[in-house]
């Protein structure tokens, strides 16, 4: 597509996500216009509309994949529901942007792969915290060698919830701690690390619904050891640590100062960590009080991952979070699920 193109996009599924951080971060991004929603229920379309006065609205997905000015889909219903809708999206020709999941099983990721292979449509996995700001920078920072050869990966995502809708409550739907939460640090394993996990042990905790909580142990292809432990019911927490030969950073996604660097001779809480932490924080209060205006760090992480979904739409460039990627991770959630329903630890199923 030209450049100075304005992309039309409609949305499937106005759930919470589409409300509460895909509409708003795109409120503040040129470029994109939002033309249509879609939504069974239509008090989730009412409450979507309210952000964004959209030219179509429908019931029925299947209505807006027929307005033929739509250029884009963003796919945010259940993840049980993403190929369908996915496959009768590429059908009407348009370019996809899907939610993570990418489904609730691999034959299903590869149909989709094979069909998306056989068009010139794009299609681009929606793994926000690739675009966060401090996920980026930590990756430079491994990249440049500043931690030497990386050791471990230590993660913590943690969300408060006393209800979820209903299909969240099991992981046959596609609810539970493994799928809708330590998914995205599967993904980001991966991509700090760039390396594939290869094998994973885990243990689930269940309540009023399934997998509730969750802790993984993963080996990977590169030989780091990465843990991440996940709760659906308790206080909000977003954070990973990558620990490195010569150095370490810790990273935490919620917070405008949250990246924090470490030399092998550092010890956390002393004078001088204190004084860096201090510096850090007058150095970037501008930028941040800047962001604060757009949502916080995290909404920014949504708008920064629109924006190179338009960018690679415009430009005609691969995404930088493809199909294969959802795949992979997907895999990781799989294998870990199988290995908390075994209590043995499981190999990832990698092609």
């Amino acid at each position: 597509m030209e450049g100075d193109t304005e992309i039309r996009i409609g949305f499937v599924g106005c759930g919470r996500v589409t409300e509460q951080l895909h509409l708003p971060a795109l409120k503040s991004l040129q470029g994109m216009k939002i033309v249509g929603l879609a939504d069974m229920d239509p008090e989730a379309l009412h409450r979507a509309s309210r952000h964004v006065d959209a030219e179509y609205r429908f019931t029925d997905y299947q209505d807006l994949l027929k307005v033929d000015s739509i250029d884009a889909v963003a796919i945010c219903v259940p993840a049980q529901k993403h190929v369908e809708v996915a496959l009768a999206a590429l059908d009407a020709g348009k370019h996809l942007f899907i939610e993570k999941p990418l489904a609730l099983t691999l034959e299903d990721c590869d149909r989709l792969i094979d069909r998306a292979s056989r068009t010139t449509r794009m299609v681009m996995l929606g793994f926000n915290v690739r675009w966060h700001r401090l996920a980026r920078q930590a990756r430079a920072l491994i990249q440049e060698g500043r931690l030497g050869p990386l050791d471990l990966i230590r993660s913590v995502l943690t969300s408060s919830h006393d209800s979820v809708p209903e299909w969240r409550k099991t992981r046959a739907t596609g609810g539970g701690a493994m799928l809708e939460m330590a998914i995205h640090h599967f993904d980001l394993w991966r991509y700090l690390a760039q390396a594939e996990v290869e094998e994973v042990s885990a243990y689930t905790r269940s309540g009023l619904w399934e997998d509730e909580s969750a802790t993984v142990i993963a080996r990977m292809s590169n030989g780091v050891l990465a843990t991440v432990a996940c709760a659906e019911r308790t206080s909000q927490n977003n954070s990973v640590e990558i620990c490195g030969r010569t150095g370490s950073l810790a990273l935490s996604f919620y917070r405008f100062d949250g990246l924090e660097c470490a030399t092998t001779t550092s010890i956390p809480g002393d004078v001088r960590s204190r004084v860096d932490a201090a510096k850090r924080l007058i150095q970037e209060l501008p930028q941040a009080l800047l962001g604060f205006r757009h949502g916080g760090e995290w909404l920014l992480s949504y708008r920064d991952e629109w924006r190179h979904f338009l960018a690679s739409l415009q430009n005609g460039a691969q995404p930088g979070c493809t199909l294969e990627d959802g795949r992979q991770a997907l895999a990781v959630a799989l294998a870990a699920i199988n290995s908390a329903s075994t209590g043995k630890s499981v190999r990832v199923d990698r092609r």
